[in-house]
């Protein structure tokens, strides 16, 4: 009887033992650091070059380039990631037309952000998620530099790959909001840059 006592203490404490484990790994594949990156098109909201246009009649047209992310984070759990970001938003080519003359010239923009990452990851592993953060934005345009806060947002949607652990595709939009100083007008002008992007991560 001893023996059947022990037995059955010992099958209990292993099948307890094992609930946990698989409990904790059921976790764990929500959580870790993970790295990646992304490549989609600049989506610039120039006002200043709008106003221009407008008070002054001067004929401006814009063409930008491709935007690319380097991406990393960390999930806590289902729904809440903290993740920062590196993105570059290419040359924004500028043509100026104005009474017959004409001029060109070229914006480059890139941004440090970090933002919060929240969303729900369904056990088919899909994961619809929005972004909210901070970060600094830097201007350049020839001699011309410039930087300043910025404040972020996005939303987008995840798909993690079962048959990779740790791989995962995304498609997303996610804007920089940032206010550019004329000093020699003492006006602000409320600026914003984003991107439509498709990126892959890796979870570790």
């Amino acid at each position: 009887m001893k023996k059947l006592a022990v037995a059955a203490v010992m099958c209990s404490l292993l099948s307890s033992y094992a609930v946990a484990s698989e409990n904790n790994t059921a976790l764990n594949k929500y959580k870790g650091f993970y790295v990646g990156g992304g490549v989609g098109t600049t989506d610039f909201h120039d006002k200043v070059s709008s106003e221009m246009s407008k008070e002054h009649g001067i004929g401006i047209s814009t063409k930008s380039d491709t935007a690319y992310k380097v991406i990393t984070g960390y999930q806590f759990n289902r729904i809440v990631s903290i993740e920062a970001q590196y993105t570059s938003y290419g040359d924004t080519k500028y043509n100026i037309v104005s009474e017959g003359d004409t001029g060109k010239f070229k914006v480059k923009q890139q941004s440090y952000s970090i933002a919060a990452n929240v969303g729900y990851t369904f056990d088919n592993g899909l994961r619809p998620f929005a972004t909210a953060g901070l970060g600094q934005m830097f201007i350049k345009s020839g001699s011309f530099k410039k930087d300043g806060g910025l404040y972020r947002l996005g939303a987008g949607v995840e798909y993690q790959i079962k048959q990779v652990p740790g791989l995962g595709m995304r498609v997303a939009y996610e804007a920089d909001f940032y206010t550019l100083e004329d000093k020699y007008n003492n006006k602000d002008y409320d600026q914003s840059v984003g991107s439509w992007y498709v990126g892959t991560t890796y979870k570790f």
